[in-house]
């Protein structure tokens, strides 16, 4: 599925997500992100409403505009460590895109430390360290094509508020391209490209090959 319609995430448009109020410049605000099961929410609360508390069950941190304005800002990859976790415990299409794609970032970023694809229950994971004294992540590996990878990092950087770097994006679809995916034929069910792959010898990618060593 292409185009991520039914996951847009609405933007406050410079107000708070609550009261309505316009966040001014200077001012702390708090980011929440609710991971419902119809996909990802973000909230932009103003000090008055968080006040009142974030709610329930979301992931939340305080920030302050900046005095020129709302702009976006550089990703806090320590923080996207911490999201990718939460992100890991949601169910659905959406999540799994997004698990995917934050780990291909803190890949890049060293963040974590790729292991290695794997098929697991008949869907294809990466299997990602976290370093020393933690456990290994697995996330999910959906097969994405050029406009999945496009529609998924809009998405996320409308949740995280931040931008990521456009050459980033072409390194992700580089690297998805090196995979030799080119998606399941038809009649093909999920994870069977994925098991003739795993049968052959060292066909998936590897550390080096994400870091171009």
């Amino acid at each position: 599925m292409s185009g991520n319609e039914d996951w847009k995430i609405p933007s406050s448009g410079g107000c708070c997500s609550r009261c309505g109020e316009p966040l001014r410049p200077a001012s702390h605000v708090t980011a929440v992100l609710e991971l419902a099961d119809e996909g990802p929410r973000r909230l932009d609360l103003c000090e008055t409403c968080t006040e009142q508390g974030a709610p329930t069950g979301s992931f939340f941190w305080r920030h302050q505009l900046p005095e020129g304005g709302r702009v976006h800002a550089v990703v806090d990859y320590g923080m996207l460590r911490e999201v990718l976790e939460r992100l890991l415990e949601r169910p659905g299409e959406v999540y799994r895109r997004l698990c995917y794609l934050v780990a291909l970032v803190l890949v890049r970023k060293r963040q974590l430390r790729l292991k290695s694809f794997e098929v697991r229950e008949r869907r294809e994971v990466m299997v990602v360290s976290r370093g020393a004294g933690h456990d290994d992540l697995v996330v999910p590996a959906p097969y994405l094509s050029a406009d999945d990878l496009v529609d998924t990092r809009e998405l996320l950087m409308r949740l995280m508020a931040a931008d990521l770097p456009e050459g980033d994006l072409a390194e992700f679809q580089a690297e998805v391209a090196g995979r030799g995916r080119d998606g399941p034929a038809a009649g093909e069910a999920p994870g069977d490209r994925a098991q003739e792959q795993e049968a052959t010898a060292d066909d998936g990618v590897t550390a080096d090959d994400l870091t171009g060593s």
